[in-house]
C-alpha cells in the first residue's frame, strides 16, 4: 500500500494507545496562550511559504502523502473557492512571525508544489525541481485546466478569472501565539486529530526540534527498507511514525537506564541528547542504525514474515499492529551474538519459542499488552525474553542494561 493513496497506509502502533503523551491539566497552562483566527488568501499563504515563515522543510516533502489525482481535486476546489478546512499553526518562540504547522500540512505543500514561486535558495526548491510543477489532472469540474500547471493558467488570458479566484480565495487559519511549553502544542496537536487516525508525537518532534540528528532521523528512516517492510509500507510514513519508531529503538539501545517511566519526555530527551551531540556522536548512531537494520533483517528471516515481526500472538495468529514492545525485546535480542549462532546452528527457532512464550508466559503476555511503558513492565518483557532464550540456547546472552524501580 501506498501512503500517497490512503491516511491508513501504517496500521496504528497496537502499544501504548491512550498514554504515550501526558500533559498537566491544570487550567492555568491555557491561560497564557494566544488563539485567534485569521483568513489569509492563498497567495498570502503562498508568499509565507517563499519567505520561509511557514515550514514545509525537504524531510517533510519527501514524505508527500496525497497523490496527484486527490492534489488535482484540491486545487480545483481552491479554484472553485469551495470552503477549505482551516489550518493550525503556531508561532515559534524563538522568531515571532514564523510558524509551525499543526494541521494543515498537506494542503500547504500542495499549494506550494501547484504555485509556488521558490527563490533558487529555497530550502524546497531542490526536490521541487526534481518533481517540477503539478500538472493538474481528473478534473471533473473544471475540466479544461486538465494537463495544465499553474503557469500554463496565468499564460491563458481566457483562465484570468480561474486564476483570480484561486489566488484569492481565503482559506481559514488558527494561530497560536504565547503557548507555555511544548506539552501545550502536544496536547492541541492530539485534539485536533481526535476521531482520525492517531498521529505520532514524531510529527510535531520533527518540527519542534530542528538539528542534524534530526535531519538524520528523517532520511535514515525514510531510505531504510527492512523499517517499511515491517511496518507494511513501501514508502516512508507521511505522519512520520516510522521515524518515531527508529528514534524509540535508537533510545531503548543507548539510554534505557535513564528511563523514567514516561515514555514522551525518555524520546523527547533522546532527540535533543543526539542533536545537541551529533559531532562526536554521529559515527556512533550511524553504525547502530546499520546494526538495528541488519537486526531487523535478521528477524524477518527466523519469522519468515516481515508483518509477523513485532506482533503479539493471540488467538493463533500474529496481530495486524506493530507492537513497539514486542519489538523492542526482540530486537535487543537479535543483536546478540550467541543468538544468532544458535539460530544458525539449528538450536534456536527464535518464532516458535516466541509463540511458546505468548501462549505459556502470562508474565510476559502481560508486560506486552495494555499499557507497556512502565519500568516494571520493560523489565519484566526484557527479563522474561532473556530467560526464555538463554533456557534454549544454554547460554548467556546480552540485553540493554534496565531501568531502576
Amino acid at each position: 500500500m501506498n501512503p500517497a493513496d490512503s491516511d491508513d497506509a501504517l496500521i496504528n502502533f497496537a502499544d501504548d494507545a491512550d498514554d504515550e503523551i501526558e500533559v498537566q491539566a491544570s487550567v492555568d497552562r491555557y491561560r497564557d496562550a494566544v488563539l485567534y483566527g485569521t483568513d489569509w488568501t492563498v497567495r498570502t499563504l503562498l508568499e509565507q511559504i517563499e519567505q520561509g515563515n511557514i515550514d514545509l522543510s525537504p524531510t517533510f516533502q519527501r514524505r508527500d502523502a496525497w497523490s496527484r489525482k486527490n492534489k488535482s481535486r484540491f486545487i480545483e476546489s481552491v479554484a472553485l473557492q469551495l470552503p477549505i478546512p482551516q489550518i493550525v499553526l503556531a508561532e515559534r518562540k524563538e522568531q515571532r512571525g514564523t510558524y509551525i504547522v499543526l494541521d494543515g500540512k498537506q494542503r500547504l505543500l500542495t499549494l506550494a508544489q501547484f504555485a509556488g514561486e521558490l527563490a533558487d535558495d529555497h530550502p524546497l526548491w531542490e526536490d521541487s525541481a526534481k518533481a517540477g510543477p503539478l500538472r493538474l489532472s481528473g478534473l471533473t469540474v473544471l475540466t479544461g485546466l486538465n494537463g495544465k500547471t499553474y503557469k500554463d493558467i496565468v499564460s491563458f488570458p481566457a483562465l484570468g478569472q480561474v486564476r483570480t479566484q484561486f489566488d484569492n480565495h481565503t482559506i481559514r487559519s488558527a494561530l497560536i501565539r504565547n503557548w507555555p511549553d511544548e506539552d501545550y502544542l502536544y496536547e492541541v496537536f492530539i485534539r485536533l486529530n481526535t476521531g482520525s487516525a492517531r498521529l505520532s508525537p514524531q510529527e510535531l518532534r520533527q518540527a519542534m526540534k530542528p538539528g542534524q540528528f534530526t535531519e538524520f532521523l528523517g532520511v535514515r528512516s525514510a531510505n531504510s527498507s527492512v523499517l517499511q517492510k515491517i511496518l507494511g509500507l513501501n514508502a516512508p510514513d507521511f505522519r512520520m511514525r516510522d521515524v518515531d519508531l527508529l528514534l524509540r529503538l535508537i533510545a531503548f539501545l543507548t539510554r534505557l537506564p535513564a528511563y523514567k517511566g514516561n515514555l514522551k519526555p525518555f524520546l523527547d530527551e533522546t532527540h535533543d541528547h543526539y542533536n545537541a551531540r551529533w559531532s562526536s556522536e554521529q559515527n556512533a548512531v550511524d553504525n547502530l542504525v546499520s546494526r538495528i537494520e541488519d537486526g531487523l533483517e535478521f528477524l524477518v528471516r527466523c519469522f519468515g514474515d516481515a508483518r509477523e515481526v513485532g506482533r503479539r500472538w493471540a488467538a493463533d495468529q500474529f496481530d495486524g499492529p506493530i507492537n513497539r514492545a514486542v519489538l523492542d525485546v526482540q530486537l535487543a535480542s537479535a543483536l546478540d551474538v550467541e543468538v544468532r549462532k544458535a539460530v544458525q546452528a539449528g538450536k534456536l527457532d527464535l518464532k516458535a519459542t516466541f509463540i511458546e512464550m505468548s501462549l505459556h508466559n502470562s508474565e510476559f503476555t502481560e508486560a506486552i499488552a495494555g499499557t507497556t511503558k512502565s519500568i516494571a513492565s520493560i523489565r519484566t518483557r526484557y527479563k522474561c525474553w532473556k530467560k526464555a532464550l538463554e533456557d534454549k540456547i544454554g547460554a548467556e546472552i546480552h540485553m540493554p542494561s534496565l531501568p531502576n524501580g
